[in-house]
C-alpha cells in the first residue's frame, strides 16, 4: 500500500504541475487583438497579435510565448492610421475639422459661384479616404427674358457666374433700372432686368403762370421747365420742374395765388383827404365834406 500511495501522489503532482504550466488567454496592449480564439494555452505555445481595424503596426514584435504559465511581454505597438491630406479641389477648399486619421472626416466647400457635385464629407477608412473627392462646377444662369423696346448683349443660352449683360433702349425710350445685370451664385441675374419706358410728362399748365424757359412738348426724361406767376400773383412751391421716369414732374406742380394789391386811396384815405382839404381851402373843404358825407 505504501508504494501504491506514493505512486498516486506522484501522478497527482505531475498532473498539478502540468496544469499550472498552462497559460490563460493573454491580454494585448492598447489597440491590439489576439489572432487565436482559444482560452487556455499549453506551455511553449506562441501566439500572434495584430492591430485592430484602423490601426497599423508602429513597431515591436507581434508574437509572445507561454512559458510555465507566464506569457512573454508583448512588444507590438499600434498607431491610428493617417490618411494624410487629400488632393486639392479646384475652385473649392478642403477642411479637416477632426484631423486626417482613421474615422475622421474631411469637408469640402466650393467657392462662391460654384456648386458642389459629389459627396460633401468623406471618411478616412482602413485603406485611405473611402470615396472620390467631389468637384466644384461653375454656377450658370439661363438667358434673360425677352427685352421689349430694347436689346441686351451678349446674347447666349447660358451665362457663367459673374458674367455681365448690358442693356440699351430704342430711340425715344428710357431705361428704367440698372443698365447691367450679372449672373449670381443662386443662378439668377441680379439686379432684376430693367425695362424700356416711354417718358412723356404732360405740359405743366398752371393757372395764372407763364413759361420762363426750358423744355417744350413732348417732355422727355429729365426735361426741365421753369415757370413764374403773372403780375399780382405769388407762387407756392418750386418754379423749376424736372420730368421723372414715371412721367410725372418733380417736385409737384406749384400754384399761383393772388398776392396783396398796391396801395390805393381807400387804403390810405387819411393822408389823401388831408392833402385834398389843404389844396381846396376852407370853402372847398366844407363842400367836399357835405357832398361825400365825410
Amino acid at each position: 500500500m505504501g508504494v501504491s500511495y506514493f505512486l498516486y501522489l506522484s501522478c497527482l503532482g505531475l498532473a498539478i504541475t502540468a496544469q499550472d504550466q498552462d497559460c490563460t488567454r493573454p491580454v494585448g496592449s492598447p489597440n491590439t487583438v489576439l489572432t487565436d480564439n482559444r482560452d487556455t494555452f499549453p506551455s511553449g505555445t506562441t501566439v500572434t497579435f495584430e492591430c485592430v481595424t484602423g490601426y497599423i503596426t508602429a513597431g515591436g514584435s507581434a508574437r509572445i510565448t507561454c512559458t510555465a504559465g507566464t506569457w512573454s511581454p508583448l512588444r507590438l505597438t499600434c498607431e491610428r492610421r493617417n490618411c494624410g491630406s487629400a488632393e486639392e479641389v479646384e475652385n473649392g477648399q478642403i477642411d479637416y475639422p477632426e484631423g486626417t486619421h482613421f474615422g475622421d472626416k474631411l469637408v469640402v466647400t466650393c467657392n462662391t459661384g460654384f456648386t458642389l457635385v459629389g459627396r460633401h464629407e468623406i471618411l478616412c477608412g482602413v485603406n485611405g479616404w473611402i470615396d472620390r473627392l467631389p468637384v466644384c462646377e461653375v454656377v450658370t444662369c439661363s438667358s434673360p427674358p425677352p427685352f421689349v423696346n430694347g436689346s441686351f448683349s451678349p446674347v447666349r443660352d447660358t451665362y457663367n457666374y459673374g458674367e455681365v449683360v448690358q442693356y440699351k433702349c430704342q430711340k425715344d425710350y428710357t431705361l428704367d433700372g440698372s443698365k447691367s445685370i450679372s449672373c449670381s451664385e443662386n443662378e439668377q441675374f441680379k439686379p432684376s432686368p430693367p425695362t424700356c419706358v416711354k417718358v412723356d410728362c404732360p405740359d405743366p399748365l398752371i393757372q395764372n403762370s407763364e413759361f420762363v424757359q426750358g423744355s417744350r412738348p413732348p417732355h422727355g426724361y429729365l426735361a426741365t421747365v421753369t415757370l413764374k406767376c403773372i403780375t399780382g400773383y405769388q407762387m407756392t412751391g418750386e418754379g423749376t420742374l424736372t420730368c421723372q421716369i414715371n412721367s410725372q414732374w418733380s417736385p409737384g406742380l406749384p400754384s399761383c395765388t393772388r398776392g396783396p394789391g398796391p396801395t390805393t386811396p381807400e387804403n390810405n384815405k387819411g393822408h389823401v383827404l388831408r392833402d385834398v382839404l389843404i389844396s381846396l381851402g376852407v370853402t372847398g373843404a366844407v363842400l367836399l365834406v357835405q357832398h361825400f358825407g365825410l
